[in-house]
């Protein structure tokens, strides 16, 4: 099996490529800098190209079973991929998202008001002064309803705040104010969560939130 991941570069990204390769699975790792990725194994494939590439985008999707994209603000990029999908017939696409793109199975919930509007306020002031933060939580939210109006077996995978903890095999999943959900999750267990959905149909066209 092949899996596209749209973002390989990061610290949970590089996680999630290594527990797909121990796995088995080839990877193709789509990055703006794939010298950044500190992983060289015979089954991964690095393509470099920006979220507005689309000719680079559809060449790292055609042949794959499965694409993750976890770059989260470019609502043009994930466009561009969904596009690709329909035109090669890949059916399963697995999204990070932030619990800024709230989900009608949601419940009220104080502490996580509190803390997505203190989110909100730091984007907004970081916005200032780096331009990729402009309008983040806006196309966080345009992504998520662009993913679950596409007709392929999506999950939108929401987290809040990320830690460095080893990975603990007890990820909790499900929705905001039904008191199963903390504020973080350690990036070893978000690549796990994220690589489980690969074969697992619990949440195809479903928006989880998780923590650890």
């Amino acid at each position: 099996m092949t899996i596209t991941i749209f973002g390989v570069t990061g610290r949970m990204q590089q996680l999630l490529v290594q527990q797909a390769l121990d796995k088995g699975y080839r990877v193709v790792g789509y990055a703006r800098t794939p010298s950044r990725m500190t992983i060289q194994h015979p089954n991964l494939i690095l393509k470099k190209g920006t979220m507005l590439d689309r000719t680079t985008i559809e060449e790292a999707i055609q042949g794959s079973d499965v694409v993750i994209e976890t770059v989260g603000c470019v609502s043009e990029g994930t466009k561009l991929i969904i596009q690709a999908m329909k035109k090669f017939n890949v059916k399963r696409l697995i999204v990070v998202s932030t619990s800024n793109a709230r989900d009608g199975k949601d419940l009220p919930d104080k502490k996580f008001t509190l803390l997505l509007g203190m989110t909100r306020g730091a984007l907004k002031l970081l916005g200032l002064f780096h331009r990729q933060y402009r309008n983040a939580v806006y196309e966080l939210r345009k992504i998520a309803g662009m993913v679950r109006n596409s007709d392929l077996d999506w999950t939108l995978v929401r987290v809040a705040g990320l830690t460095n903890k080893a990975k603990s095999n007890d990820v909790k999943s499900g929705y905001l104010g039904q008191g199963i959900i903390s504020f973080s999750t350690s990036r070893a267990d978000m690549a796990d969560f994220l690589l489980q959905q690969v074969t697992d149909k619990t949440y195809i066209r479903q928006a989880p939130a998780i923590s650890s």
